[in-house]
């Protein structure tokens, strides 16, 4: 009988804070060593028609100098304090699921990102992170 593979470990994963002067942003912190390639999100709510169609409640969104590194709608999952979205590049054209975990105090996020892993089902990916 095969094992089960863990997904967390191969994951990229970092701890970001919210900002003191823009309650809107959240910046990674250094002591999460993370591989992630954004180093701050911002949160808002959505405007654009497809996401609230698809049942966006925020958007998470980021640069890296001029160029758009991260843009996802977050959607509910049935945890409270979890929402998901996903990071599509258009240069291997691969999807990959990324979990937002809303911290208890509400001031911060620790985010997972699945390069190249989208699931059907999102059950034993959370799982996996509570």
């Amino acid at each position: 009988m095969a094992k089960k593979k863990c997904l967390t470990p191969t994951a990229a994963k970092g701890l970001f804070i919210q900002n003191v002067i823009h309650s809107d942003i959240f910046d990674l912190t250094q002591e999460s060593g993370s591989n992630l390639p954004f180093t701050y999100f911002r949160k808002s709510l959505p405007i654009q028609p497809y996401l609230i169609q698809h049942g966006a409640l925020f958007v998470a969104e980021s640069h890296k100098g001029a160029v758009k590194v991260l843009h996802t709608g977050l959607k509910r999952t049935k945890y409270n304090s979890i929402f998901y979205g996903d990071v599509y590049d258009q240069l291997t054209r691969l999807k990959s699921l990324i979990l937002f975990q809303l911290m208890p105090g509400a001031c911060s996020y620790t985010v997972f990102l699945f390069v190249g892993y989208y699931p059907r089902s999102l059950t034993k990916v959370i799982n996996e992170i509570l």
